[in-house]
């Protein structure tokens, strides 16, 4: 089978690769998966130059690696670090909203009581947050 993709297409797919492999490599993931994606990334990455991508993708031979290039680096990082920054919010608030609604339980109450509880919590987390960050926050 042959699969015909065009530059922008391949530089797409080599973004995405780089961003499915990393969650990967920070989890105590399966360790064949981790190898087969690790494996099928440098594979895809050896195939820069017939999509005349070698700009962004770069062979360290002493290494015998590749790695891409600064350039697209930047932009899968700029991803991931907004990524992580809309995690990190939305879990604290969640967590934060959670703590609460157990304080304040109604043995009574339905789930959806519950849930809707949670949403009105969790949103006046989002609230303070999206206000005044972590500034006037203290702990202990």
């Amino acid at each position: 089978m042959r699969i015909d993709l065009s530059r922008e297409q391949y530089l797409t797919l080599v973004k995405l690769l780089q961003l499915g492999n990393w969650p990967l490599g920070l989890t105590e993931a399966n360790q064949e998966l981790v190898s087969k994606a690790e494996d099928l990334e440098q594979y895809i990455f050896s195939l820069s130059r017939d999509f005349e991508a070698g700009d962004g993708i770069y062979y360290d031979e002493e290494e015998e690696y590749y790695y891409l290039s600064e350039g697209l680096r930047d932009t899968v990082e700029a991803i991931i670090d907004e990524y992580e920054e809309d995690v990190f919010w939305d879990q604290l608030t969640h967590k934060l909203a959670t703590i609460d609604l157990k304080r304040e339980v109604n043995i009574n109450a339905s789930i959806e009581q519950k849930i809707n509880r949670l949403f009105q919590l969790k949103a006046r987390y989002e609230k303070y947050f999206l206000e005044n960050g972590l500034d006037k926050i203290d702990i202990l």
